[in-house]
């Protein structure tokens, strides 16, 4: 089993016996179940992708891995709760708080270019450099997250 392509042996022999160690401490740092277990699976993987400089002590690694996934979630978990948005203006109107909850269920890029082009109408090209990619990438959320927004409002 332990050829180039394949999981290490010691790999999986570590998988097999502290797996379930490793989802308590995660599930402990996190209060859920489902989050835990990626983490340590995202944590394993980790360590197969460094095998060769990890090797020596695999299971620190992999536990501190689990300690800095678990990190990571509860950060961008902050991140996620103040960016909740606002309840809506008594005398703001139905349809814009529609919109502004449809956008808030698209990925943050699709969002993005979306409310650059339409609202700000900013030019493929700027859009591309707000975002950081190339400008068919831009026409790509913006067809996928305007496709999303029709299957939305269709229901």
């Amino acid at each position: 089993m332990g050829t180039q392509t394949d999981w290490p042996d010691e790999l999986v022999a570590l998988y097999q016996t502290q797996y379930r160690g490793y989802v308590k401490l995660a599930y402990l740092l996190l209060g859920t179940r489902a989050a835990a277990e990626e983490v340590v699976q995202e944590a394993f993987i980790a360590v197969r992708a460094r095998w060769e400089s990890v090797a020596t002590s695999p299971g620190g690694y992999v536990r501190q891995a689990v300690v800095n996934g678990a990190n990571q979630r509860r950060r961008r978990h902050e991140v996620e709760e103040r960016l909740r948005p606002d309840p809506p203006p008594l005398d703001a109107p139905e349809d814009l708080v529609d919109l502004r909850d449809a956008l808030a269920r698209l990925p943050w890029a699709q969002r993005t270019a979306i409310v650059l082009r339409y609202w700000a109408d900013l030019p493929d090209e700027e859009t591309a450099a707000a975002l950081g990619c190339r400008t068919g990438t831009v026409r790509s959320h913006i067809s996928r997250g305007v496709a999303q927004l029709r299957k939305e409002v269709s229901r």
